[in-house]
């Protein structure tokens, strides 16, 4: 029987790690961070693909991402290796390799400060040597045909990287219908951007229906991680897995929640909010009592009024922050985007 469980590509959690390291970030890795937490929630089982030479295979899986273990350490049977195991380079007809560079350069032209960035990225030490552990030479096609083509160095020129980056970011390209022939046609792929992006010729694909989930975390999470660490990322993705199936909303469809349990979930996992309309009006008062000396001297209202001195001096920015959201006695004045998803919104 075929394993239908979704399958997301070691590219995509290379692109979401870099938000937590010091150097160049994946210009789609918010995004990214975003999507891969919805597909940890709701995931009862997941795969990992990669591509991996016959020679190296082992039951180590060479060269993952540190951000795997921290998932692991977690849920250990999350996450299994579907390797695509190499045994000799992919040959492509020279009439498909020409027309697909071609449609690849025309995307590259048009995003080149986003591939300059990946590029750069891919180029960092922890990722490159990662690749290279699984992968050597560079690439799973025969790419180096393309030297002979003068659009190649034109195209590397436009973009401000070699000929071997621009070359092995084609590669990662080419590899799209092996990882979805590899997958299968009924199985969800979280595939990174630069492959889903690409219109490759004779490539058949369908944009399949998003999963049907009761609550997306996507765009919270997406404005979230950045400022994370990767250890927060991942705590914060085992605590709202934990919230979702505890309350067995990963068995509801799209539409199913009304807007008092999807404010619930959101205080509980301290998503971002905001100030209500209510709220602005609350805070302001308070603010202007603290500042001018006047609040109760009760401690229990002094401690409330304290409170809300600080949210009112955060409303300029339209944020209260995670702690703020995560106050029960707050909450009334509080409300966050994921209420739109509210079948009653």
């Amino acid at each position: 029987m075929a394993d239908l469980s979704p399958v997301v590509d070691i590219t995509s959690l290379n692109a979401v790690e870099s938000l937590f390291r010091g150097g160049t970030r994946d210009p789609w890795g918010p995004r990214l961070a975003g999507r891969l937490a919805d597909f940890f929630v709701y995931s009862d089982v997941a795969r990992l693909t990669m591509p991996v030479w016959a020679r190296v295979v082992s039951p180590d899986y060479p060269a993952l991402p540190p951000i795997l273990a921290q998932f692991r350490s977690r849920d250990s049977q999350l996450f299994a290796p579907l390797i695509y195991q190499i045994e000799e380079r992919r040959t492509l007809h020279p009439e498909y390799l020409g027309e697909a560079f071609r449609g690849f350069a025309r995307w590259a032209r048009n995003s080149k400060d986003a591939l300059r960035r990946w590029l750069q990225l891919h180029a960092e030490p922890w990722i490159r040597d990662g690749h290279l552990a699984r992968i050597r030479p560079r690439y799973v096609f025969d790419v180096e045909r393309l030297h002979e083509d003068p659009l190649l160095e034109e195209l590397a020129a436009v973009v401000g990287m070699s000929v071997d980056d621009i070359l092995y970011a084609f590669d990662v390209v080419l590899r799209y219908p092996l990882y979805g022939e590899l997958v299968g046609t009924d199985s969800y792929f979280l595939a990174h951007p630069i492959r889903e992006l690409q219109a490759l010729p004779t490539m058949s694909k369908e944009t399949g229906p998003a999963p049907n989930i009761a609550l997306s975390l996507a765009d919270a999470v997406a404005g979230m991680a950045p400022s994370m660490t990767l250890e927060a990322y991942a705590t914060f993705l085992h605590e709202a897995r934990g919230v979702i199936r505890d309350r067995n909303i990963h068995e509801l469809k799209a539409g199913s929640l009304d807007r008092e349990a999807t404010r619930e979930v959101a205080a509980l996992l301290g998503l971002p909010a905001r100030l209500s309309a209510a709220g602005k009006i609350m805070g302001v008062t308070a603010g202007l009592i603290g500042l001018a000396g006047a609040a109760p001297a009760l401690a229990p209202a002094a401690a409330i009024g304290g409170s809300l001195v600080s949210v009112a001096s955060a409303l300029w920015t339209g944020t209260v922050g995670r702690r703020p959201s995560r106050s029960s006695w707050l909450r009334w004045a509080l409300e966050w985007d994921v209420e739109r998803q509210a079948s009653d919104a």
